[in-house]
């Protein structure tokens, strides 16, 4: 609405000053708006107005769908971080850790610039358009249709440069992933780089793969650098047509000197629509590059596992049933035809050598992988027909590989156990993981923080704090994977005489590669290269003089050692 209030103006002042007459629209008002001063204050009042009402609609404009972008981009994070947390093992063995968090970072923010900013300036843009279009039309057509001939050409620009733009978008952002993975993988191995004087080695590596990231992005800001002069050009182009048309329209009368300044406006209006194609364009592009490399992982199905069958306790035995298994990506059996049975409130142990299987029997346990063949049952049912998270919370479990936040080392314990009682087993759990000590000397008792803020735990510090965390919330099954093995002698004594106290309650699995370690147990099985050469208690497998007594005799030499 302001370029024909400029119009009227103009054309109201000129007609006044040189033949004295009022317009039409003037004579309806008060007579201090019959004057060019008058005429003049009356736009200056209708333009503000508008514009205020212009500040006020963009304002509710950006509120809303700025707005609206923000709660898509929080509830696509959680979509994707609940889907990462029921994808299965396999998927994170194939995919970097790295290219998971740009996914859920970088990806997501671009698809809220298009879900966002796109679609605010796609909506503003084609309403502009429309809008001004029209008026110009209803002005004076023919003339309209001089000024809008560079607009094909530019429609024609931006279909040739859309292309371009997403493969080198697709590009981009794979790039970026290799960056972020090359960048976590190093910083989480800091110490392994350090230790071999590496650092050059990886500053070359990362200079490479950032100069091709770099690259890239150099030749998507060379198409940019095109395209954006050619709209600004074609722009200039229809104002200097609305000059000479207009002009030579104003010398035959059929058009005034306040149209050709109303076109002049119009044509200013339509530069940032038209100039914004580029920008949308872009991120349109970038967002659909994104939104395609979120839905490779969201349509990545997660292992379906989850049974009907509630269990809150151990009622007869864990079975194994010809068992077999081998890893995706591998043609080998880690496991072959493995069969034993575990009673309930039994110790079990689990010996062989390194790479035999052990800690694989461990994870099909508690469901970071299934068998490949044949069945595990619980209480004589499929484990599959159980509700998996039912079925863990039986499950106390101290991984090989330790984890621990960085948060405090009451967080760490607690982790995981959502009971009210668990409080009143901290210092249960602490002392039985004979961790009391080390504690007391903490700079704040359970309150330190561990990891990049806090303290760095030992070793057996380490396994101490999982044992802890297992322990407390008291679980039906004990299962401990070479937990122990960072430990003194006379400290894993201590954890397993603490163990002992309740081992009429509880089903405990020990896996270990230390005999020292299982040979309490009722039942020991012997793996080597996932299959069970020997089992039995610990006095009929030296009775049988296998393999496990010969371990035995060299464990035992090492200790007099």
């Amino acid at each position: 609405m302001i370029p024909p209030i400029v119009r009227e103006s103009i054309d109201g002042v000129k007609l006044l000053l040189e033949k004295n007459e009022l317009p039409n629209y003037a004579k309806k008002l008060p007579s201090y708006f019959q004057t060019t001063t008058g005429i003049a204050l009356l736009a200056g009042l209708l333009l503000l107005g508008f514009a205020l009402l212009k500040g006020v609609s963009m304002y509710i404009m950006r509120m809303t769908i700025i707005i609206m972008s923000r709660h898509i981009e929080y509830e696509q994070k959680n979509d994707i971080f609940r889907h990462y947390q029921k994808l299965g093992q396999s998927f994170y063995g194939k995919n970097y850790t790295g290219d998971l968090m740009n996914r859920i970072s970088d990806d997501v923010s671009k698809v809220r610039l298009f879900t966002g900013p796109a679609i605010m300036y796609a909506l503003n843009l084609s309403c502009m358009i429309i809008l001004v279009v029209g008026l110009m039309l209803y002005t004076n057509a023919e003339i309209t249709l001089y000024v809008l001939i560079p607009l094909p050409i530019l429609a024609v620009t931006i279909y040739l440069v859309s292309d371009a733009m997403n493969k080198k978008s697709d590009k981009i952002q794979q790039k970026l992933s290799n960056i972020t993975s090359f960048v976590q993988e190093t910083f989480a191995g800091v110490h392994v780089l350090k230790s071999y004087a590496a650092e050059d080695y990886f500053a070359s590596d990362f200079e490479k793969i950032n100069e091709e990231y770099k690259n890239d992005n150099i030749d998507l800001v060379k198409i940019n650098g095109v395209f954006m002069p050619v709209v600004l050009g074609l722009v200039g182009l229809s104002i200097l047509i609305t000059i000479y048309v207009g002009g030579n329209a104003v010398v035959d009368g059929s058009f005034s000197l306040g149209n050709i300044v109303e076109f002049i406006i119009y044509v200013n209006m339509l530069t940032w629509p038209v100039a914004s194609l580029g920008y949308v364009t872009s991120l349109v592009q970038r967002g659909a590059a994104s939104q395609k490399r979120i839905d490779e992982f969201m349509n990545v199905k997660p292992d379906l596992d989850e049974g009907e069958l509630v269990i809150t306790s151990l009622q007869n035995s864990i079975e194994f049933v010809n068992v077999f298994f081998q890893y995706p990506e591998t043609d080998s059996w880690v496991l072959r035809d493995i069969s034993f049975k575990i009673k309930t409130n039994t110790k079990f142990g689990i010996i062989g050598t390194t790479g035999s299987g052990k800690s694989t029997i461990a994870k099909l346990l508690v469901g970071v992988y299934r068998p490949t063949k044949g069945q595990i049952l619980v209480d004589g049912k499929p484990i599959e027909d159980y509700n998996r998270s039912k079925l863990n919370e039986l499950f106390g479990y101290v991984a090989q590989d330790i984890f621990l936040f960085s948060e405090t080392l009451r967080d760490n314990i607690l982790f995981g156990s959502a009971n009210s009682s668990v409080e009143k087993n901290l210092s249960y759990a602490i002392r039985a993981a004979a961790l009391d000590v080390e504690i007391a000397n903490f700079p704040n008792g359970l309150e330190t923080m561990l990891g990049e803020r806090g303290i760095t735990l030992s070793g057996g510090q380490k396994q101490r704090t999982a044992i802890a965390r297992a322990l407390v919330k008291k679980p039906k099954i004990l299962l401990i994977d070479d937990g122990l093995s960072a430990v003194d002698t006379k400290t894993e004594v201590a954890i397993k005489n603490s163990l002992s106290i309740h081992s009429n309650e509880q089903t405990f699995i020990n896996i270990s590669h230390r005999i020292s370690s299982v040979q309490d147990c009722e039942h020991i099985i012997f793996l080597d290269e996932g299959v069970i050469i020997e089992e039995g208690n610990h006095q009929n497998l030296l009775y049988k003089k296998g393999i496990y007594a010969e371990l035995f005799d060299k464990q035992m030499m090492v200790a007099e050692d």
